[in-house]
């Protein structure tokens, strides 16, 4: 007994020493109000070891922690029981949960979890959603935020360990479970989208691109082979940052800091080391898409102010690019290839790039000036799937708060390999399939076109990738190319651009036992609004929208089901780019998608069609991605599209195209009937055996099929047949 009491005596200074302590290394602070509740139930994210003893020390309330038994000897855990109660219990097993259910209900205590537990996959929410789901608590979500930069970090690859990182215990607002729903799945899901927008606000987007590259080199768990492409060139995450150093030098002389400045290359080593360098000096590379013609290209580069735009002379004679080029310089474009730099890069300037590379960060600070995040980062091209593609302009924070976002999401390892082959002209393919595994420092490979079907399958196979991106067209051609093995070592493929069939899914699922996960997003917002992931997904869905990112879902005249979708977060762009003249968005931030979406009751996003994508018959509003979509089910091998035109009886009707060359109307009115969907949905006309125009992104090319759509009604022998 007085051994017990003599305990309790020095418990009091001991807990006073160590919060002195902790509070001077870390300057902790608690933020936030937690009424004081008998059974309180407190939620909180894991950074590091030290998070649970911060909350028995900082917290008022005597508390309980839930922890794996795994860490019994742990010397932490040791530390932690002199302040708190802990529970070692393994929620994986079925008499575990019960334990802890029925101890929760007897005893009144302040009880602590930790769903995403000491491991860096985040795992467990069902088992933590099913004791939720049997208690039917409200709970206190605490976001503990500093920690993950301390030396105690169990994420120390995502976040840069500083030697006094300041640590903040953020008490958020209650959380009300529905009691009502009996599904500890969504209560598992409700727990698991809370922790990721936990995650999401500890990662720091206040800084530039470029540091945050730094940044995620300096974890590469494999920095001899940081990043690879189709020429078998390895590059390490140091030699990286010297060639950028090199080539930024040559380009710092041709250019102004904060230009906007042409870059028209493919997804290779070269296009990126381009890219970054001209981030190092604090230019702004602009995107080219090369496969969007001579018109579209002059018109985006009048429009953003571009004059000089960085190519390579063997990318233009490999892609037989020439007359392109010759008609860019015809018209008053300054067209620089990076081979012409070889020459000048003496070997005083390698050595000084060397020398550079050694403190990247400082030399950083030194060349690119004061670089804000909310500066311009990069100008990128809508698709031009709907007309002229427009430039938009992205910030820093805009993508860096993109790739956060996504990284919250997806349990993402360090020993993942990313695999894309998709433009770095396009959004996703530049920020989810190069920036991402840059930043959290993944070995990636790059392959400069994404239509070598056969050839990637095999790629993918070799280099044992784990992380695929790409879109429902390319998957298609590379199921069809590839061997029984070739996917074997895929983790996860991520899809956009365009809708995914659930025939493609399916195939993908079956033949090579791999699920896609399909997500949906714009280039105004980085471009990734919403995804599907391992832990949250639904089929004939684009996923949970992303953390940060507010939307509202209006109503649209005509319109039955669903409405407009608009968004607002600090990934959406900050402009778009006229010539002379920069256009922010209007409506205080809030950015106009113009997709019809639905909302199913767990935040489920579908996708109906673009506004400018229906067709008005009749008086009603008629989806085309949904003829589209029920043609890809009648017809699931082959490319559907359909339009619209004017009519004098109906207003407006549908064609069909179809690279089917049985394609017909009786065919379609037959699926039509069988699946009992309304009439109004059958095309006036179906044309068959047409070759549909695609853009390099994978999107169907619109514009193009409308202005041939005269075409097909006047000249039968035009290559398709009317039905």
């Amino acid at each position: 007994m007085l051994r017990k009491e003599c305990q309790v005596i020095l418990l009091k200074p001991m807990r006073w020493l160590l919060q002195l302590v902790l509070a001077i290394w870390f300057r902790v602070k608690v933020k936030g109000l937690m009424p004081s509740e008998p059974s309180m139930i407190i939620v909180a994210n894991c950074t590091s070891v030290i998070d649970p003893l911060l909350l028995a020390l900082f917290l008022p309330e005597r508390l309980s922690f839930v922890l794996e038994p795994q860490l019994q000897n742990k010397l932490w855990i040791k530390v932690l029981k002199l302040f708190a109660e802990v529970f070692l219990l393994d929620l994986s097993q079925s008499s575990a949960k019960q334990q802890l259910i029925e101890v929760m209900q007897a005893e009144k205590k302040a009880w602590v979890l930790f769903p995403q537990e000491f491991k860096k996959e985040i795992n467990k929410f069902d088992d933590y959603g099913f004791v939720l789901q049997q208690l039917g608590r409200e709970i206190w979500p605490i976001r503990i935020d500093g920690a993950q930069h301390s030396f105690f970090s169990l994420c120390k690859e995502k976040h840069a360990v500083l030697f006094f990182p300041k640590i903040t215990l953020h008490r958020m607002k209650r959380l009300s479970l529905n009691a009502q729903n009996k599904d500890e799945k969504s209560w598992g899901r409700k727990l698991f989208l809370l922790l990721s927008d936990m995650t999401f606000a500890n990662f720091d987007t206040e800084k530039s691109l470029f540091d945050a590259l730094l940044q995620g080199g300096k974890h590469a768990r494999n920095q001899a082979s940081w990043l690879e492409d189709q020429n078998r060139q390895r590059l390490s995450f140091r030699q990286f940052i010297l060639r950028c150093f090199i080539l930024g030098r040559q380009l710092k002389s041709e250019t102004r800091q904060s230009e906007i400045v042409g870059v028209m290359m493919p997804t290779t080593i070269a296009g990126v080391v381009s890219f970054f360098a001209l981030q190092a000096y604090h230019r702004i590379p602009a995107m080219l898409n090369f496969s969007s013609g001579f018109y579209n290209l002059y018109s985006v580069c009048q429009a953003t102010g571009i004059t000089t735009i960085y190519t390579s002379r063997l990318f233009i004679e490999t892609a037989k690019l020439e007359t392109l080029v010759v008609e860019l310089g015809t018209a008053g474009f300054n067209i620089r290839f990076l081979e012409d730099f070889a020459p000048k890069i003496t070997l005083a300037r390698k050595l000084a790039a060397l020398l550079k590379s050694i403190l990247p960060s400082l030399t950083y600070r030194l060349i690119s000036g004061i670089v804000k995040s909310d500066d311009p980062a990069l100008v990128l091209f809508t698709s031009g799937s709907e007309g002229v593609p427009k430039g938009v302009a992205l910030t820093h924070k805009n993508i860096l708060a993109n790739c956060y976002q996504m990284m919250s999401r997806v349990d993402f390892s360090i020993q993942d390999v990313f695999f894309n082959a998709l433009p770095i002209f396009h959004c996703f393919g530049l920020t989810a399939g190069t920036i991402v595994p840059l930043l959290a420092g993944n070995s990636c490979f790059l392959y400069p076109s994404p239509l070598h079907f056969k050839v990637i399958s095999g790629l993918v196979y070799e280099t044992k990738a784990t992380i695929f991106f790409a879109t429902d067209t390319f998957l298609t051609g590379y199921a069809r190319a590839a061997g029984p093995k070739d996917f074997n070592s895929l983790r996860y493929i991520f899809a956009g651009a365009e809708k995914v069939r659930a025939a493609t899914m399916q195939h993908w699922r079956e033949t090579f036992h791999v699920q896609i996960y399909e997500g949906y997003g714009a280039t105004e917002a980085s471009p990734v609004i919403s995804l599907n992931c391992p832990l949250a997904s639904r089929t004939d869905s684009v996923g949970l929208v992303l953390p940060a990112i507010e939307y509202r879902i209006e109503p649209v005249e005509g319109i039955a089901e669903g409405g407009k979708l608009f968004i607002r977060g600090p990934n959406v762009m900050s402009a778009y780019l006229t010539p002379d003249k920069v256009n922010p968005i209007e409506n205080d931030g809030w950015y106009d998608t113009g997709d019809i979406v639905i909302e199913d009751d767990e935040g489920f996003l579908s996708i109906i069609g673009r506004v400018k994508r229906f067709a008005k018959l009749g008086g009603e509003m008629i989806s085309l991605s949904v003829v589209e979509s029920i043609a890809s089910a009648l017809w699931p091998e082959q490319l559907h599209a359909a339009l619209s035109r004017k009519c004098p009886r109906k207003g407006e009707q549908i064609i069909l195209f179809s690279e089917y060359a049985q394609a017909s109307k009786s065919a379609f009115i037959h699926h039509v009937h069988a699946q009992k969907y309304p009439e109004i949905l059958v095309p006036q006309s179906v044309f068959s055996n047409v070759k549909i125009p695609v853009l390099a992104s994978g999107k169907i090319d619109y514009p193009s099929l409308e202005r041939n759509l005269a075409t097909f009604f006047s000249d039968s022998s035009a290559g398709a047949s009317l039905s």
